[in-house]
């Protein structure tokens, strides 16, 4: 990759600048406080964005490279990739995506990949480096070439990475982390608290307390069902028993009628008994008349003793006095008075006995009419009893499928009061039985939304157990990816170590005059150096010019192994602890192994421009 032009509209101190760049080695020259960080920074900034955030400085990049002199914060870049293909890429910082063209000036923006935080990533979907390791590599600045310890092993990681997974930004031990994290957050263990595992058993906890607590509601269903069953039977039993008594009721009112009819006949006949006495009395009272007729003589006869008795004292005390004779005046009369009374008593007992035979005719018709009643009144009888004898064969035959006979032949036994308290007590069973039908299917109810609750605890429980099963299983996954990126980042570190510590040695070797040869690299103690007697020290307890060497060295050889884009090398006042010889040294290195990079060096010296005019190199130079 090259970069072609830059143009800088407004960014930090610069305004209104154009600067094209060439293949091979360019000069960025100007004194210092020019303006050459600044243009840096715009170069980092059009291709990865300008930070908003302060990551711990005093200012965010955003605020600290707003233009000075002028609200045009925005700039563009024109650069080529390996494969030829051209790209401008035009920024106004303040918003958060770019505009990309192609070499026919079309937008594509739209190609590209957006990161969240960082809008449209299309630098690092081009080339496969991201910002951080843009820094660690193609980038060397004077206050920041020594590689902290965690960037040392990112540049490492880096390259295990791109050479196991071609891609760098696939790291091991972010990877590693990740998975832990994942494993964390998706699954967890049984120290977490709030994680999925933890949710799910506690869950699973809960539904078995809940399945547990509802469960007996199966046996009572089915206890209420077999008693609701019972319950129906008896309903049954005793609506057939008050039907069946019903029936005999209205039997025995059609029969009261019948019996009705029957004693009105019967009263009939007893009216002509009563009838029959009453005629037998008044022939009865005949004989009381003969007898008050010999009453009434014998007073006539006693009155006319008297006075017979009256008129011989009479005619004895004075025999011959005729006045004596009067007393047979009221004898006369008493006699004549006897005689009448006879006479009178013979036409009454005449009367009578007309009357007697009247009544004897009379006697004669209503005891006719007594026996025609009476057969009438047997015959109706005996109908009606041979009715009820059939009507009760009939009710047992529709009954003795449904009731017990002894029931049915008691039933039909009972009088029509007892019938009637028959009926009011089935009545009171039924209304007993219907309620505590209700209340049970109330209950039901109630227990069936327990049952529908306890399946949907059932279907919980399987899931979360199936849940938790798949939580197990991702558990073990997560432990098996671990293990399996653990052995492979082994294998792949001890397969390119060698590589890249061969190369980091031949690169040091080079720029440092074969004075260092042997560097190694480590995770815990990062880069270090073989010194005269063999031992090997920290590259840290060097020179600073030489831990300049190293560093530098660090980086070139790093960047030949993260992508396989030819991606320019920036040098920011990096060689101001060189002295001569090993600054011709790198730039002489530079020219020969990196021929097809290029390479922007920014700096306020003319040693680097006296030193590339003494090896005969070309360059560019470009005043800021």
């Amino acid at each position: 990759m090259k970069i072609n032009s830059l143009k800088v509209n407004g960014f930090g101190k610069l305004s209104d600048k154009q600067i094209k760049l060439s293949d091979g080695i360019n000069l960025i020259y100007g004194e210092n406080e020019s303006g050459k960080s600044s243009l840096l920074k715009f170069i980092s900034s059009m291709l990865y964005g300008v930070s908003k955030n302060k990551n711990g400085k005093e200012i965010s990049d955003l605020d600290k490279y707003k233009p000075w002199d002028n609200d045009e914060f925005s700039g563009k870049i024109e650069y080529v990739l390996d494969n030829g293909k051209r790209f401008e890429v035009y920024r106004e910082f303040k918003k958060k995506n770019p505009i990309i063209y192609n070499s026919q000036k079309e937008d594509i923006s739209k190609e590209f990949r957006i990161d969240k935080t960082n809008g449209i990533d299309f630098f690092t979907e081009q080339t496969g480096i991201d910002q951080e390791t843009f820094f660690n590599t193609a980038i060397t600045e004077q206050e920041g070439i020594k590689l902290s310890m965690s960037s040392q092993n990112s540049i490492v990681q880096k390259i295990s990475n791109l050479v196991s997974s071609g891609d760098d930004n696939i790291s091991f031990k972010k990877s590693l982390d990740k998975i832990n994290k994942r494993q964390n957050e998706d699954v967890g263990t049984e120290r977490t608290l709030q994680k999925p595992i933890n949710i799910v058993e506690n869950k699973i906890y809960k539904l078995l307390e809940k399945k547990k607590n509802l469960e007996i509601y199966k046996e009572s269903i089915y206890d209420n069902s077999m008693e609701n069953e019972q319950l129906q039977l008896e309903l049954k039993n005793e609506e057939t028993k008050k039907e069946f008594l019903k029936e005999i009721k209205n039997k025995l009112d059609n029969n009261r009628l019948k019996n009705a009819e029957i004693n009105f006949n019967k009263n009939l006949e007893n009216d002509y008994n009563q009838k029959i006495e009453e005629l037998n009395d008044k022939i009865s009272n005949n004989k009381y008349e003969k007898n008050i007729d010999k009453i009434n003589t014998k007073k006539y006869y006693i009155l006319i003793a008297i006075f017979i008795i009256i008129f011989v004292i009479l005619m004895f005390v004075n025999p011959y006095k005729i006045a004596n004779l009067a007393i047979l005046i009221p004898i006369i009369f008493v006699i004549y008075s006897m005689q009448k009374e006879k006479s009178k008593i013979k036409r009454q007992i005449q009367n009578m006995n007309i009357d007697k035979d009247k009544i004897i005719s009379e006697i004669e018709i209503l005891k006719q009419n007594k026996d025609e009643q009476k057969d009438l009144t047997e015959q109706k009888q005996e109908k009606l009893l041979l009715e009820i004898e059939k009507e009760k064969k009939l009710l047992i035959e529709k009954y003795i499928k449904f009731l017990d006979l002894g029931f049915l032949e008691e039933a039909l036994n009972k009088s029509y009061d007892e019938i009637l308290k028959e009926i009011d007590i089935r009545d009171n069973r039924i209304s007993s039985i219907k309620f505590k039908l209700h209340t049970m299917e109330n209950d039901n109810i109630d227990i069936n939304n327990k049952l529908d609750e306890l399946s949907k605890i059932e279907e919980e429980i399987q899931d979360a157990e199936l849940e938790k099963e798949e939580l197990l299983s991702l558990n073990n996954s997560y432990n098996i990816a671990k293990m399996c990126l653990e052995k492979a980042y082994k294998q792949v570190k001890e397969n390119i170590s060698p590589r890249f510590t061969q190369n980091l040695c031949d690169i040091i070797s080079k720029i440092s005059n074969n004075r260092y040869t042997n560097v190694a690299f480590s995770d815990t103690d990062g880069l270090n150096v073989e010194i005269d007697n063999g031992s090997y020290m920290p590259v840290s307890r060097l020179s600073v010019g030489t831990i300049d060497q190293m560093y530098i060295s660090l980086r070139l050889s790093a960047l030949n192994e993260i992508s396989n884009e030819s991606m320019p090398i920036i040098f920011d006042e990096a060689f101001a602890y060189f002295d001569n010889e090993r600054l011709e040294n790198i730039l002489k290195y530079l020219n020969i192994n990196f021929k097809n990079n290029q390479v922007i060096i920014f700096t306020c010296s003319k040693r680097e421009k006296e030193i590339l005019d003494k090896l005969n190199i070309r360059y560019e130079i470009k005043n800021i």
